[in-house]
């Protein structure tokens, strides 16, 4: 006896189950329509092609058509792993009469291939109903191949770009083909890696049917001469991507405190260690050829000639460097000033900062000035020396500066013999004796005419960079010109005439004053005078003339200028110097009478 369940569609086909008043039908139902299928032991359960890696799914179905209940003891699947159940209740169940019990049979391929399977449904008192499955799985399957030249392409293998000039581009074209049994997606090209791009990539996603294909291009574009890699990637398919940039590629680097520094675009400049002036530092700098072609090196120097930088150790030039190959040579540090110095390094047109500072020299060595101490005599002219204890590593510039001191106003004569109160010299590196220009070692100094304290004082400083070198206190010469009795220099006679003449006398009094001056005269022979000694009262004529501002420029130098006339008969055409021998001359002040000079009149 056979029945229609309520609410299900289609033929069914009952199965042979006579079981008392219990029978059972089998039936399944396929997306995406939706039918009931009756199916008997035996049959078969075809699900449609399944993309790999997807799902597909029927639903079983048991339906008790009988008039009383009917028990299912067990629903079991076998064969393919593709296969499996979901969805299955507890067993045993006991359906009422008109009742399903349904399952879910899924099919998971995982491979393009076809796939079997059964459903074995076993009841207390019939026989077993088998089931049949079957089920193929599709996919697209995407494969590769480099045109021109033509290569196939796998998943991880390598693609390989000739060598190529830093600055150009090679390209290389993929065909991507669907050679798989669906049809397949495109979704995504890219290319990562130093100069590597894609080109030529039509619109994604783009969906490729069963033996259609689309085409794009990698390209190659160096930026440094090297080997580099990169990577294709097609949806989650990879490549590995290699190519050689050409060019020449030079690296820089050097030594210093025994680390290696190697310059770089965020730190190139090369960096000494401070150095004190007068002491020179190096190091070792290293050329390398990192690129893949050879490097023509023309010229290297220090742009800055008369910098504190210089370079040693110069290779041949011109220099011809093979790929990862390298020379050496030594830049050496010579400061002359305190703080930072900067140069430059020149390798034809590559400039390279250099960076130094100068710390304190070493101490100038003790020195001694030789010439007059203490009491020195007016209007003499002296020699000056000054002399290091211990040589220095530098040349050394310095001066002589002299000071005037005292209640007097200075003699404007005091002064080097060159001229002035200030004398520059000149200490040759690694020598003792300061060099007064033309002079020599040794320059002559006028102590003047007026009492007073002479001091002369040096600086010192490196010659190159004009450091200080000059000592806190530095020693000093001094001497003194002491208040004496007036000096006189010399006597004449001027506007002689019959009856007379003038005597006058020139000298220097370094206190600046004079109070008295003494004439002798000696007659000549047949000649006679009462009175042969004169002396004058000037001090009033001295205060005048040391007072005013034009005795200034003159020290302590004076002139008397003292008329003479005479009652003497004398033969015609003969003047009044023919009655005397001789006319002498003294000056005295507060501090005592001068020498006495003397002139033959005949």
């Amino acid at each position: 006896m056979t029945a229609r369940p309520a609410g299900l569609t289609g033929l069914l086909v009952a199965l042979a189950t006579s079981v008392s008043a219990q029978s059972f039908v089998v039936s399944y139902i396929l997306p995406p329509s939706q039918n009931v299928v009756p199916v008997q032991s035996g049959g078969l359960i075809p699900f449609p092609a399944t993309l790999v890696g997807t799902t597909a799914q029927a639903t079983l179905s048991v339906t008790n058509t009988g008039v009383g209940p009917g028990t299912v003891t067990g629903i079991a699947i076998s064969g393919g792993a593709a296969f499996a159940l979901q969805g299955k209740p507890l067993l045993p169940a006991t359906l009422a009469s008109g009742q399903t019990l349904a399952v879910q049979v899924l099919y998971t391929p995982t491979k393009v291939s076809a796939d079997s399977g059964e459903i074995t449904i076993t009841f207390p008192t019939a026989s077993p109903v088998t089931v049949n499955l079957s089920g193929s799985g599709t996919s697209p399957l995407f494969t590769y191949q480099l045109l021109q030249p033509s290569i196939v392409l796998s998943p991880g293998g390598m693609i390989a770009f000739p060598d190529t000039q830093v600055g150009q581009t090679s390209s290389l074209s993929v065909r991507v083909l669907n050679s798989g049994n669906a049809s397949g997606t495109v979704s995504a090209i890219s290319a990562i890696g130093q100069g590597f791009s894609v080109g030529g990539v039509p619109a994604l996603p783009q969906t490729l049917a069963v033996g259609a294909s689309l085409t794009f291009t990698i390209n190659f574009a160096p930026t440094q001469p090297t080997a580099v890699t990169g990577t294709l990637t097609v949806n989650s398919d990879s490549f590995n991507l290699s190519g050689v940039g050409l060019g020449v590629l030079l690296t820089y680097s050097y030594v210093v405190g025994g680390t290696t520094v190697t310059l770089s675009s965020s730190a190139n400049s090369v960096i000494f260690s401070p150095v004190a002036i007068t002491q020179t530092e190096q190091l070792s700098f290293d050329v390398k050829n990192t690129g893949t072609l050879p490097a023509m090196i023309s010229n290297i120097g220090v742009g800055q000639i008369t910098g504190p930088f210089g370079v040693a150790g110069l290779p041949s030039l011109p220099l011809t460097l093979a790929p990862n190959a390298d020379f050496h040579l030594t830049i050496t540090f010579t400061p002359v000033s305190l703080g930072f110095s900067n140069g430059t390094l020149l390798l034809d047109t590559t400039s390279i900062p250099l960076i130094g500072s100068g710390t304190e020299p070493p101490p100038l060595p003790s020195y001694t000035i030789s010439g007059p101490s203490g009491n020195t005599a007016p209007l003499t002219q002296p020699s000056i020396g000054l002399t290091l204890s211990s040589p220095y590593p530098v040349a050394i510039s310095g001066s002589l500066t002299m000071t005037v001191a005292g209640t007097l106003p200075a003699d404007p004569a005091v002064q080097f013999a060159s001229g002035g109160r200030t004398v520059a010299f000149l200490i040759p590196a690694n020598q003792t004796n300061a060099v007064f220009g033309s002079s020599g070692t040794q320059i002559g100094i006028q102590t003047g005419t007026v009492a007073g304290n002479v001091t002369l004082t040096p600086t010192f400083a490196t010659q190159a960079g004009n450091v200080d070198l000059t000592p806190a206190s530095p020693p000093s010469l001094q001497f003194t010109v002491a208040p004496a009795a007036p000096t006189v220099l010399a006597v004449q006679l001027t506007n002689i005439s019959t009856t007379g003449f003038t005597v006058e006398v020139t000298g220097f009094a370094t206190t600046r004053t004079l109070s008295s001056v003494a004439i002798q005269f000696a007659t000549a022979p047949g000649f006679s005078m009462r009175t042969s000694q004169f002396t004058f009262d000037i001090s009033q004529a001295a205060v005048v003339w040391f007072e005013s501002t034009a005795s200034q420029a003159f020290g302590g130098q004076f002139t008397l200028s003292i008329p003479f006339s005479f009652q003497v008969s004398l033969p015609m055409g003969q003047t009044a110097v023919a009655a005397f021998a001789s006319v002498s001359a003294t000056a005295s002040n507060a501090t005592g009478t001068s020498n006495s000079v003397q002139m033959a009149v005949q």
